[in-house]
């Protein structure tokens, strides 16, 4: 327990670290970093028009039902009626109508047709709307509700994703959200860097544990994925990043030396300087014993290829037809349709000047 806050923690565990898990997510958004909010601007998307003309979409236009009568006794206080363009009422009385009021409001026996006047509480669009987005909602109900909502970055957590109990734990100046949001080179210049700031006591407990992850991180660096982050979205990555995090994952693996890679175009977006490192993984993977087969454009990995089959003429049903198999300097001196055979040749003299 904190002797001036009087806040106390559990003892931590692998599971208060994780947002998958209800001990380390954030209570708002439930791990998600996002939240979903209801958007004014969906909901009264044109304020020129009044809100018996149908400005408020949920709503449609003015009819006759309990809501427009609410409706029309509140906007009475502001001597206002339904026929009054939205741009045109008082910022309160928009105000009331969206969120609701505590204020009992008076319906008049004349607009109801009854023998009294009837006073009700009037709890506001967006609450209406919200209502719909629970879990007790029907499918068909959530479905409606959630176009006039938006995603906004969770106000609790700040998009960590995790609670604040999780957030509170630092190794040396960060928590574990402030580490994901490095990119990989950083972070792994700051692992390498950080036993300085650990007692003897932490450095014991945590040499393994930092040998393993500077260990995966170097399998990332070397594929060329130092420019990622650690909470980067799966969904976000490239075919060719997607197939770079795989491959430094096989890396991590123990080696059989009997391993079949295929690759499409895993250069993609890479410069020369990533290239070349990607190349010399490839070839380290290849002098293991591993067999590795890449489907690609870049002239830079056919010619290091000890053996080529080149498919074409054309893309489509124009290609299909295998026009060479052999050596890369085969394949320059060979008579062949290949398009890639006279700038292979230039690439090689090239090599050799």
């Amino acid at each position: 327990m904190c002797p001036v806050t009087g806040l106390s923690y559990r003892e931590p565990a692998p599971h208060n670290f994780s947002f998958n898990s209800p001990q380390g997510a954030c209570p708002k958004c439930k791990g998600l970093g996002v939240v979903s909010q209801i958007d004014i601007d969906k909901i009264i998307p044109d304020r020129e028009l009044s809100i018996g003309e149908g400005a408020i979409i949920p709503l449609g236009k003015s009819k006759n039902s309990m809501i427009f009568w609410q409706i029309t006794a509140l906007l009475e206080k502001y001597e206002a009626t339904l026929k009054t363009p939205v741009k045109e009422l008082p910022d309160d009385a928009i105000e009331e109508i969206l969120y609701g009021s505590d204020e009992r409001i008076k319906i008049k026996s004349s607009l109801i047709g009854t023998s009294s006047d009837y006073f009700v509480t009037f709890e506001g669009v967006v609450k209406y709307i919200q209502m719909l987005q629970e879990k007790d909602a029907s499918a068909t109900a959530q479905k409606w509700a959630e176009q006039f909502a938006k995603t906004a970055v969770c106000p609790e957590c700040h998009g960590a994703k995790l609670n604040k109990e999780a957030l509170s734990f630092r190794i040396h100046d960060k928590n574990i959200y402030e580490l994901s949001t490095m990119d990989i080179n950083e972070l792994y210049d700051w692992l390498m860097n950080v036993d300085r700031y650990l007692s003897n006591k932490q450095q014991q407990i945590a040499v393994e544990i930092l040998k393993e992850i500077r260990t995966r991180l170097k399998f990332l660096l070397d594929v060329g994925l130092d420019y990622l982050s650690m909470n980067r979205g799966s969904a976000t990555l490239s075919g060719g990043e997607s197939q770079r995090v795989k491959l430094a994952t096989e890396l991590a693996k123990k080696d059989t030396g009997k391993t079949l890679y295929v690759l499409d175009e895993p250069t993609t977006g890479l410069h020369f300087e990533d290239i070349r490192v990607l190349l010399g993984v490839l070839n380290k993977l290849v002098d293991k014993g591993n067999t590795i087969i890449v489907i690609e454009h870049n002239l830079d990995v056919i010619k290091c290829a000890d053996y080529l089959i080149d498919m074409g003429p054309e893309g489509g049903r124009n290609g299909g037809q295998v026009l060479f198999t052999g050596t890369p300097e085969e394949m320059v001196k060979a008579k062949t349709k290949s398009y890639t055979a006279p700038f292979l040749k230039d690439e090689l003299k090239s090599d050799k000047k």
